[in-house]
C-alpha cells in the first residue's frame, strides 16, 4: 500500500513538473513547488531528483534556487522521518532484555506464515522452548543474574537460528522459534540451541557463585501436519514441551511423539 502511494506521488510530481513548461508564467512557481514536495516525499533520493528538476525549471532564478534548497531539505527530512519510524517499529516489536522479537511480533508473523502455507503449500514449524528450573536459579542467584542468563539465552538463539527463522521471547523464561519447513529440520536447529544453552557459562554471569549447568526443554509442532490453525499449533507445541519436561527435562519432544505415546497407552 505504501509503495503504491509513493508511486502515485512520484507520478503526480512528474506531471506537475512537466506542466511548468506549459502553464502561464504566474502559475509556474506554484506548480513547481507542488512538484518538488511530491517528489521529495520519496526521501533522500527523491529530494535529489526534485532538486534536479527544480534547477532546470522555467521559473525565475531566485525561485529556482529556493526550490532546489526546499527539495533537498524536504527529502532529507522525509528520509530521517522514515528512519525514525523504522527504529520505533523495531523497538515496539523487540524484547529489550534479549534483543529477540516479542510475542506480538511473533504472533503476527505466525499468522502470516500460516496463511502463506495455506495458499502455496509447504510447512512451517513452531518450537516452544523453556528454561529448566529457572525459578530455582533466580531464587538462588538473584534477579540480576537471572536477567543476565536470559540475555545470554537470547544471544544463543540469535546465533544458532538460521536467517529465515524467527526467534522471540514470550516472557519469563519461555522462548519460541518459527522455522519454515518440517519438524525434522526444526529439530536439528532446536538441538543446536539446546546444546548452546547447556554450554552457557554461568560462572561468567555470577562470579561469586558456583557455576550451574543451565538446560532447556523444547516442544515442536508443525503446520499443517500437527495443527489446523495458530491456536492449535501453540497448543500442540506446548503439549510437546510439557512432555519434554515430564520425561526429565533437557530434551526435545515433537508433537508426533506425544501422539505415538498416547496411542500406545490407548492400545
Amino acid at each position: 500500500m505504501r509503495g503504491r502511494v509513493g508511486h502515485a506521488r512520484l507520478c503526480a510530481g512528474a506531471v506537475l513538473a512537466a506542466s511548468t513548461w506549459f502553464l502561464p508564467p504566474p502559475l509556474r512557481p506554484v506548480a513547481l513547488a507542488l512538484a518538488v514536495l511530491a517528489v521529495a516525499a520519496g526521501g533522500r533520493t527523491g529530494g535529489v531528483i526534485a532538486a534536479t528538476v527544480a534547477a532546470v525549471a522555467p521559473v525565475p532564478v531566485p525561485v529556482r534556487a529556493a526550490m532546489v534548497v526546499t527539495a533537498l531539505v524536504a527529502g532529507e527530512f522525509e528520509h530521517r522521518h522514515r528512519s525514525d519510524r523504522r527504529t520505533l517499529r523495531a523497538r515496539t516489536f523487540t524484547d529489550r532484555l534479549t534483543g529477540l522479537r516479542n510475542y506480538d511480533y511473533f504472533s503476527e508473523v505466525l499468522r502470516s506464515e500460516l496463511a502463506r502455507v495455506r495458499r502455496y503449500g509447504g510447512c512451517v514449524t513452531l518450537v516452544m522452548l523453556d528454561l529448566d528450573r529457572f525459578k530455582a536459579y533466580n531464587d538462588s542467584h538473584g534477579h540480576a543474574a537471572g536477567n543476565r542468563l536470559l540475555a545470554s539465552v537470547g544471544h544463543a538463539l540469535a546465533r544458532e537460528k538460521r536467517d529465515a527463522d524467527i526467534a522471540a521471547r514470550f516472557g519469563g523464561e519461555e522462548f519460541a522459534l518459527l522455522l519454515p519447513g518440517r519438524g525434522s529440520e526444526a529439530a536439528i536447529v532446536a538441538e543446536r540451541v539446546r546444546q548452546a544453552i547447556a554450554e552457557i557459562s554461568t560462572a561468567a554471569l555470577d562470579r561469586h557463585r558456583v557455576p550451574d549447568i543451565v538446560t532447556a526443554s523444547a516442544g515442536i509442532a508443525t503446520f499443517p501436519v500437527d495443527a489446523r490453525d495458530a491456536d492449535e499449533l501453540f497448543e500442540q507445541a506446548d503439549r510437546a514441551l510439557y512432555e519434554a519436561k515430564r520425561r526429565g527435562r533437557n530434551r526435545i519432544v515433537c508433537a508426533e511423539q506425544v501422539r505415538e505415546g498416547e496411542g500406545r497407552l490407548a492400545g
